[in-house]
């Protein structure tokens, strides 16, 4: 089996020759030959003491992070140079994690997107220049200039310029018609192609092209035309699809200290095409090992065209790095980029595809080497586990020289600091609340129907004391902060927002402020 933490055996010299003075040539050969017979006396660390090496590793991040359960795998192109499964699938009677564990692998189904898309271009059936609208017709955006230039591969580079929309899926569990009704009214926050926003609308919108193009659903051509010739057996386009006889992780948080289960994250299962696949370490082996060889099988079979898979992966919007991950900055890359469904950045001088995916409680990763021919996938059951980020850079570390940087505790020190910075900004926050406030109203005052033409409609509900914000199958609770601003929690993402209501000339409310949009107050049912 082959080593896959450095596969630099050799000497490099100190400085490039065009700095070094001339010497005789014989000189030279003498100097070359034992530079040879250095590197031939190197200790050879056999393949099976670096795996060990990594489940260590991997075992050390877990404690930092009190991960339940966890699986990774390294590979390249032919081989499966390292795959480990840890801990559980819950921690009270759960079962132990081996390769055929299912875990949602959420965000890093855009790649799969993404790839289906060029699937069908690769047939002549769509270009990732066409217009969205001319797959989807009944689509507008906020200008008729927009509606007219979003293409294709906007949707799947982020580089539309519209803000987040996350609140219909995960919040409203809006349907996907009335999303599209919806576009009309977001107005963009960056001009199209000018900037980089993270849009998991516009894949559910790649999805409903692939529908619509191919006569499948997005999940069932992805699994006829890649899952299956690529012997995925045991992925699925969503959490309700698994099999009973299957097994799956549950998800884990961290509240109040305290390591516990989560509840699920149903409005994200109708998240569709932009994060609800689940699949296992063994099948993800194979999706990457698939990317490694450039769109071919592992029977040799080509399933995407050499142009589609360097397509997938050319830069195509560049990233402010406070728009990319925090654990990046401790690699110091140059340069960091999106391509089609990919975050990529410089590394020893190596360019790094790689993405992560995170539901409530779960979280998974893959990282592409290209160059070096090595790829590496983790998946877990614990929100936000960042030590993913760890395992990217350990695996992908070849520094030849010297002792190894100690990723784990460096990426916890990091993601340590940003909370410990959270928690200042927010006593900075606190200590802006007027003390001694009343509510302009009664509780009762408040309650009522709210609407936005871009985010839909939420709900405030007044019971006694206890005030609460419906929006669609998600109760958040409110509770008085000062005047007319209300404190709004969901504690499964540990969100904190404000709702501020304006009352009218005539001592009634009149709208609300939230998400840094005007919900106006509807008239009461009859």
């Amino acid at each position: 089996m082959a080593t896959f933490v450095c596969k630099e055996n050799g000497l490099m010299p100190a400085h490039s020759p065009s700095a070094m003075p001339a010497r005789p040539r014989k000189f030279a050969g003498i100097l070359l030959t034992l530079l040879l017979l250095a590197a031939l006396l190197l200790p050879v660390i056999p393949a099976a003491a670096k795996e060990q090496d990594l489940s260590a590793f991997v075992r050390q991040g877990m404690d930092l992070w009190r991960v339940p359960g966890m699986a990774v795998t390294v590979v390249n192109s032919e081989e499966v140079l390292y795959r480990e499964s840890f801990g559980m699938t819950a921690i009270e009677s759960g079962a132990p994690i081996d390769e055929n564990t299912l875990f949602a692998i959420a965000s890093t189904t855009k790649a799969m997107v993404a790839a289906a898309i060029l699937v069908l271009a690769d047939e002549g059936k769509l270009s990732l220049d066409d217009k969205v609208t001319d797959h989807i017709p009944e689509l507008h955006f906020n200008s008729p200039l927009l509606t007219a230039q979003i293409t294709l591969r906007d949707l799947l580079a982020h580089r539309t310029g519209l803000p987040s929309t996350d609140f219909w899926s995960f919040f409203l569990d809006m349907p996907v018609d009335e999303q599209i009704r919806r576009l009309a009214e977001v107005p963009p926050s960056n001009p199209l192609r000018t900037g980089f926003i993270y849009q998991n609308t516009m894949f559910d919108l790649a999805g409903i092209v692939i529908e619509r193009v191919s006569g499948l659903r997005w999940d069932r051509f992805v699994a006829q035309r890649l899952w299956q010739p690529l012997g995925m057996r045991h992925t699925f386009g969503a959490r309700s699809a698994i099999p009973g006889d299957l097994q799956h992780v549950l998800p884990y948080q961290i509240k109040d200290g305290e390591l516990i289960q989560s509840e699920w994250d149903t409005p994200a299962d109708m998240a569709a095409a932009s994060g609800t696949v689940w699949s296992t370490i063994l099948d993800m082996g194979r999706w990457a090992q698939f990317l490694l060889r450039g769109g071919v099988s592992a029977n040799g079979d080509r399933l995407l065209s050499e142009s589609a898979v360097e397509e997938m992966f050319k830069p195509q919007q560049l990233i402010p790095a406070s728009e990319f991950y925090p654990a990046s900055s401790l690699s110091d890359p140059s340069w960091r980029t999106y391509g089609l469904a990919w975050f990529q950045q410089d590394f020893q001088g190596r360019k790094i595809d790689f993405h992560t995916g995170s539901l409530s409680g779960l979280i998974a990763l893959i990282g592409l080497d290209r160059a070096s021919d090595r790829a590496v996938v983790i998946l877990g059951n614990r929100d936000h586990a960042e030590m993913r980020h760890a395992v990217l850079w350990q695996v992908m570390d070849q520094h030849p020289h010297g002792p190894r940087r100690d990723w784990n505790q460096d990426v916890w020190n990091l993601y340590k600091s940003g909370r410990e910075a959270g928690r200042d900004r927010w006593a900075d926050i606190e200590k802006s609340r007027l003390d001694n406030t009343r509510m302009s109203l009664l509780p009762k005052a408040y309650a009522g129907r709210y609407e936005n033409p871009a985010m839909g409609e939420v709900q405030v509900i007044v019971d006694g004391r206890r005030s609460v914000l419906n929006a669609g199958a998600i109760a958040m609770p409110m509770s008085h902060w000062h005047i007319d601003t209300f404190l709004v929690e969901y504690e499964p993402w540990e969100m904190k927002e404000f709702a501020t209501f304006n009352i009218g000339p005539d001592g009634e409310v009149t709208s609300m402020d939230l998400f840094e949009f005007r919900f106006e107050r509807l008239p009461p049912e009859d």
